[in-house]
């Protein structure tokens, strides 16, 4: 019986375009950029969501600047993987939240579009 949930589980998992049960397995997640696309400094932190990594406490990020982030696949709304985007004041500016649907590789979200709250997803570049 637990063999035929793992399979039906694959199975679905396939039909959503992210990677296996196995929750280690790299297709599970998109491995995307937070880019800062404004004139000045932002930190980026308070990752929530599936796939947010233990080394990525707090970020800051310079113009110019992007960093690599992971984002769970088949995640929407509130199941999103997002990150809080301050100014290097501590105002918050806003969420970058990850809407993939697929496993999406490679995408780039720009800090100048940031979300009001983190269940909007932020649209990429």
């Amino acid at each position: 019986m637990f063999v035929g949930f793992l399979i039906a589980a694959q199975v679905r998992m396939d039909r959503a375009g992210c990677g296996a049960v196995d929750p280690t397995d790299p297709g599970n997640y998109s491995a995307v950029f937070l880019a800062n696309d404004t004139p000045r400094l932002v930190v980026v932190d308070d990752c929530q969501g599936g796939y947010c990594r233990s080394d990525q406490g707090s970020m800051p990020l310079a113009p110019g600047e992007r960093v690599g982030v992971d984002a769970a696949c088949a995640a929407s709304g509130d199941a999103m993987t997002s990150w809080r985007v301050a100014s290097a004041d501590g105002t918050v500016l806003g969420y970058v939240a990850v809407d993939t649907p697929r496993k999406r590789d490679g995408l780039v979200y720009p800090i100048s579009r940031v979300s009001h709250n983190r269940f909007t997803a932020t649209p990429s570049l």
